[in-house]
């Protein structure tokens, strides 16, 4: 890692060359990938659990809605491509939705009008 040097701020050497050849194996940056989704959702699970019991499921799938956009935010400021080799922020993004929808569908009253 580079630090941050004032006086060459626009030289080759910066941080935007190290994030451009990221030299970490794709299995290496797959599994930081999901290691930051469960770290998110265990987040997300703690702050539902704050809430009341019969709440739990419908409350998760909507911090997690809110984590999805969040990965979608990373994945759009790093310029990440949703088609790489490894895992990236809109696979997290992904995973996030798919548990959303599932806890949604799984759990939401049946005559509430839902999607």
């Amino acid at each position: 890692m580079v630090p941050f040097d004032p006086h060459d701020w626009m030289g080759g050497s910066g941080w935007r060359d190290q994030r451009d050849q990221d030299c970490r194996k794709p299995e290496e940056i797959s599994q930081e990938v999901i290691h930051r989704w469960l770290a998110g959702l265990a987040l997300c699970l703690c702050f539902a659990a704050l809430g009341p019991v019969t709440h739990l499921p419908l409350s998760l799938a909507g911090l997690l809605l809110l984590a999805a956009l969040a990965s979608i935010g990373l994945g759009l400021a790093r310029g990440e491509s949703p088609f790489s080799r490894h895992l990236t922020a809109w696979d997290e993004a992904a995973f996030s939705l798919t548990v959303s929808l599932g806890l949604w569908l799984w759990f939401a009253p049946a005559g509430s009008g839902a999607p």
